[in-house]
């Protein structure tokens, strides 16, 4: 979630910096500008987060599904966009993927006993 917050920050900051540039080659004052327009500005500040979500939407599904299914278990659970899986914590701290330390129907790994982490390494409330 933090790298969709950063994404979120990132085009607050490019729309604003986007007007000071209009206002350097315009040259008007920002603050006037900014106060005279703020309804267009906040307007675009809206939009540009609503296409950034349009685009993570994927994700944000993911990492909620990932959220509910650690809230039922009683366990801590994120998900990793990097590698685009649902992760849950071990006892000494490590992530690991959910789909193949629980052997779940499904899983990637469901029959591959080689890797598996036991059911009693895992923090289960």
């Amino acid at each position: 979630m933090w790298l969709f917050w950063l994404y979120e920050f990132l085009g607050f900051v490019g729309v604003i910096l986007l007007v000071f540039a209009y206002c350097r080659i315009r040259k008007q004052g920002f603050w006037s500008f900014l106060w005279h327009n703020l309804k267009w500005i906040s307007i675009g500040v809206v939009s540009v987060w609503l296409l950034i979500a349009l685009i993570c939407r994927n994700d944000l599904y993911n990492a909620a599904k990932c959220y509910f299914r650690g809230e039922s278990m009683h366990a801590n659970t994120k998900y990793s966009i990097f590698w685009s899986e649902c992760q849950i914590e071990t006892s000494n701290g490590n992530y690991l993927p959910i789909d193949r330390t629980r052997a779940l129907p499904g899983a990637k790994d469901n029959g591959s006993h080689d890797g598996g982490v036991p059911a009693d390494d895992l923090i289960i409330n």
